[in-house]
């Protein structure tokens, strides 16, 4: 009975300290990706080896995730027996379990984050790298096993959908640390996940579509294109022959305005535009921001894969994925979705469809087609004139505001019933 309790009592102690030891490394792992900890600068210890290694795995493959589990069992299992032996009491069973698994929690989930944000980190660091190659070691060939049949059963399409949230599990990771306990403001930690989930992003997700770009033609008088400039708002507009497709180059409002001064007679717009940068549209948004930054321009054209240009991308555009949407003086803050009276709306015509009333009963069927007066564009066969009305199964549609590219806004009334 003695032996077997020393026995039970010593691998009971034993896989405690190894579950710390271990739960310090998956912390500061966690602490690390999640950008709350920097990572080791020493690569030539056994220690760093072990940690980089770790961080190289895909976000999904929690580093350490089986050893962990197997600990944890092992753990409860002998707390209970141990106890048990003890108290060998029946009624004290449920209670003997609930003991041990508290102290399985305390081992392997308070302790090493207390340890991961403290000076004695090094240390138990160095001392649970010996325990930490052990059970790493012992458990590889069932870890093997079991990702062998994880790709069994995923199918290709999980598989791709896995890979696409690999970085915004980070992000949100990111915002659960920051919640459970760190000094970093609220505000700086949405940054850091943004960030990473910008990495996701491609040009074509936050680029403005060539039909809301403001372009100056060079066809027209030097003062048309002044005045636009000044009613705009913009400070870089595109100067184009009738479209983007036949993009001269882009203009800073600031020389075009210098030229006031001067005489405007014979004066060519194409002597103060900068060549423009050409992106693909399926690029990721990191690498568009690392050109723009390299050629040093503010502004970028955007092509599809026939050559043709789909729209622009600016630096705001970029960094509004980072820290939300940048306002000026010129952005207007008028509501998407005005209610008028019951059954009665305002409507931008840049409103996606599945932010519009429910009661429209309008949905989003082609992903190229998502905003009002894109629906409305395709379904009338033309680009709607300013006062026109059209008549839908379930409302009726009055243009307000259009000009020769798209709708402005429009007012909504559903029908009543029977009529």
């Amino acid at each position: 009975m003695i032996t077997e309790t020393l026995a039970l009592g010593s691998c009971w102690a034993l896989l405690i300290a190894s579950s710390a030891c271990l739960g310090v490394y998956r912390s500061l792992i966690d602490r690390i990706r999640s950008g709350l900890s920097p990572a080791p600068s020493e690569e030539n210890t056994q220690v760093a080896k072990l940690i980089t290694k770790a961080l190289s795995l895909p976000n999904h493959e929690r580093p350490f995730h089986f050893e962990a589990a197997f600990l944890s069992s092992l753990q409860i299992l002998s707390g209970f027996f141990l106890l048990k032996i003890w108290m060998p009491i029946s009624s004290f069973y449920w209670a003997l379990f609930l003991l041990s698994i508290l102290v399985e929690r305390i081992s392997t989930w308070l302790y090493p984050r207390r340890i991961s944000q403290s000076t004695a980190l090094d240390t138990h660091l160095k001392i649970g790298l010996l325990p930490v190659l052990f059970f790493t070691l012992v458990c590889k060939p069932i870890v093997i096993l079991l990702s062998i049949l994880e790709h069994l059963f995923l199918s290709s399409k999980q598989k791709k959908i896995l890979e696409e949230e690999e970085d915004n599990e980070v992000a949100d990771h990111i915002r659960i640390v920051g919640r459970e306990g760190t000094n970093l403001d609220p505000d700086v930690l949405e940054i850091m996940g943004n960030t990473l989930e910008m990495s996701q992003l491609k040009i074509k997700d936050v680029m403005i579509p060539r039909n809301q770009v403001q372009i100056l033609d060079f066809n027209d008088s030097f003062e048309k294109n002044l005045e636009i400039a000044k009613s705009c708002g913009h400070t870089r507009l595109p100067l184009c022959k009738g479209n983007l497709d036949d993009c001269l180059g882009i203009i800073h409002v600031k020389y075009a305005f210098r030229t006031i001064a001067d005489s405007l007679e014979n004066f060519d717009l194409k002597t103060i535009t900068k060549s423009p940068a050409l992106l693909d549209s399926e690029e990721l948004l990191p690498f568009a921001l690392k050109r723009m930054m390299k050629l040093k321009v503010h502004m970028a054209l955007v092509r599809d894969e026939f050559g043709g240009i789909d729209g622009v991308i600016t630096l705001e555009d970029i960094l509004e994925e980072v820290v939300g949407e940048i306002q000026d003086e010129f952005d207007s803050e008028e509501e998407e979705v005005e209610e008028i009276q019951e059954g009665e709306w305002k409507i931008s015509g840049l409103t996606p469809l599945h932010e519009l009333p429910k009661a429209l009963g309008m949905e989003e069927e082609d992903e190229e087609l998502t905003s009002l007066g894109g629906m409305l564009t395709r379904e009338i066969g033309k680009i709607p004139e300013l006062g026109e009305t059209f008549e839908f199964p379930n409302f009726e549609v009055e243009i307000l505001d259009a000009d020769e590219t798209r709708v402005q806004s429009v007012k909504i009334k559903l029908k009543k019933k029977g009529s």
